[in-house]
């Protein structure tokens, strides 16, 4: 399968800069973002004690992605790859779906990293966040932030990658700091005792829509298979980047839940004992437990710790939005030609640029981390999935290619893979649902783009309409299911997520099968024209 159909002798293209710890520290820097300030705590809030757990639950659930999308990137390397896949195995109708919802989940990322940028902000300066919103000033701060995001972009890779490195250690120190010093104030009672609500204060519930959450933290993981064309030996680095960084997060989130579980002192917050899910009101925790202990250089401690963080999860993430949007352009051709072109420092240059004027209006609409963070959590976990069904494509339709790394049991992996990235998205509730599956299914209007660059077949095309139809699946489902999900309650717990899973297992071999059919049909018509093409 041709996977090289760009221009090898321009200068214009991405340069492999990227060695074995850049690549490490991109992924850790992108799951090490904002979250690491607040999403541990916020499991709390779900859960109360028990959302420690969520965290070691994602990331064993989380894993099976990964290696998903360590044998994609390393053996078809593409900057904004998780776009690129899915189209090649499963045609335009799926890629289209695909790669919009890979655009939605990481548009919305800027305005997560400003917003939080200046909610932290807030904590010393208070005009900036009001009644859990932005305030106008905020606002207008949070565009320079994303100005100063975009400056970092437009450098040479090599430059943005000894950027991150050096913050993500700074992040791992302080945070560091903040988990060992907390740690001294730690009381068992506090994660057992009836006066807090118990172990387990919000039931099965609360435990599912934690571990939803950890996706905000863990959905990092992917930075390495977006800035894979850039990176210096990807068949060694990026198994390993992805794998060491879910490992060395999934300890530092745990940590952080637990001492702040064993740390906290209700009334020091001025909340009921055993209000678990007051702490949802607070956007830097930490700095407001530091406060309440009276430990004022560990509140400094904490700001800087999350304005650093999220700034270069901005950076990062800002980055493999432009690269998805290139990709989409050059190999798929669902945006215009304009978006694939190359700057001389080897960055998307107007991909970077269109990323700018969107995230400017989107932050210039929204309000809060509240208002979007379950709208980008579901669009990362949607484009997750079919990541899995491509998987088994390439090995069927692409045998022979050298595969630096192979998931080891893929038919048991790959399913696995697929349900749990799309049970995570069901178990996120209706609420977000709602909004996602229709900002999903508008993606089908990229066709039209599509459909000018390569004159759609439309048999070819109708492989891939299992997609559009398990989306709506997906709608309907989260609506008749659960009421612990935001269901009406016809089909209770855990009857619901059963019914889910099975359903989900059966689109997963249609997916499959289908896309191994296309990839059959398109080579053989392909041939066919070939056949016919006179030579001279």
């Amino acid at each position: 399968m041709e996977t090289k159909n760009y221009d090898e002798n321009s200068k214009r293209k991405y340069r492999k800069d990227i060695g074995l710890w850049g690549v490490i520290m991109l992924a850790l820097g992108g799951i090490l973002g904002p979250a690491i300030a607040y999403a541990p705590v916020y499991t709390l809030a779900y859960a109360g004690p028990a959302g420690i757990l969520a965290w070691p639950i994602a990331m064993i659930m989380i894993i099976p992605i990964g290696l998903v999308f360590a044998e994609l990137g390393t053996t078809y390397p593409r900057a904004g790859g998780v776009a690129y896949y899915p189209s090649k195995t499963n045609g335009p109708v799926v890629g289209a779906l695909n790669g919009w919802a890979s655009m939605i989940g990481y548009l919305f990322v800027g305005p997560v990293i400003v917003f939080a940028v200046v909610e932290y902000m807030s904590f010393y300066y208070p005009p900036l966040y009001s009644n859990g919103t932005l305030t106008y000033l905020g606002i207008a701060v949070a565009e320079i932030v994303l100005v100063l995001v975009f400056a970092v972009n437009v450098m040479r890779i090599k430059h943005m990658g000894e950027i991150n490195l050096i913050l993500t250690i700074i992040t791992l120190i302080l945070i560091g700091i903040v988990v060992i010093t907390l740690a001294f104030y730690f009381k068992p009672s506090n994660l057992v005792s009836k006066s807090v609500g118990g172990f387990a204060r919000y039931g099965f519930t609360g435990l599912f829509g934690a571990i939803t959450l950890t996706v905000f933290g863990y959905g990092g993981f992917r930075q390495p298979i977006d800035y894979s064309e850039e990176v210096k030996d990807p068949g060694k680095s990026i198994p390993l980047a992805i794998i060491a960084a879910l490992l060395i997060s999934g300890f530092v989130f745990t940590m952080e839940s637990l001492v702040f579980a064993g740390a906290v002192n209700f009334s020091g917050f001025g909340i009921a004992s055993g209000d678990w899910a007051a702490f949802f009101q607070y956007s830097s925790p930490y700095a407001t437990i530091s406060k309440v202990l009276v430990l004022p250089a560990l509140v400094i401690i904490a700001i800087i710790v999350a304005l650093i963080a999220t700034f270069k999860d901005g950076v990062i993430y800002y980055g493999s939005t432009a690269r998805v949007g290139e990709v989409l352009s050059r190999d798929d051709k669902f945006l215009p030609k304009l978006f694939n072109r190359m700057s001389l420092r080897g960055v998307p240059i107007y991909s970077i640029i269109l990323v700018l004027i969107v995230t400017v209006v989107l932050v210039a609409l929204g309000k809060s981390l509240a208002t979007i963070i379950g709208i980008m959590v579901d669009g990362f976990l949607l484009s997750y999935a079919p990541g899995a069904v491509s998987l088994m494509v390439f090995r069927k339709t692409d045998p022979d290619t050298k595969r630096p790394f192979r998931v080891p049991f893929a038919g048991v992996l790959a399913p696995t893979a697929f349900i749990i990235a799309n049970l995570l998205v069901y178990w996120s509730g209706f609420n977000s649902v709602e909004i996602i599956i229709p900002l999903d299914l508008a993606g089908l209007l990229l066709i039209i783009v599509y459909n000018h660059y390569n004159k759609i077949d439309f048999k070819y095309a109708m492989y891939g309409i299992w997609m559009p139809v398990y989306l709506s699946f997906v709608l309907f489902m989260s609506y008749i299911g659960s009421s612990f999900f935001g269901g009406i309650n016809l089909i209770i717990f855990p009857y619901d997520s059963l019914v889910f899973i099975v359903v989900t297992v059966i689109f997963y071999f249609i997916g499959v099968s289908t896309g191994i059919k296309g990839v059959e049909y398109i080579n053989k018509k392909l041939t066919a024209s070939e056949k016919q093409t006179p030579v001279n």
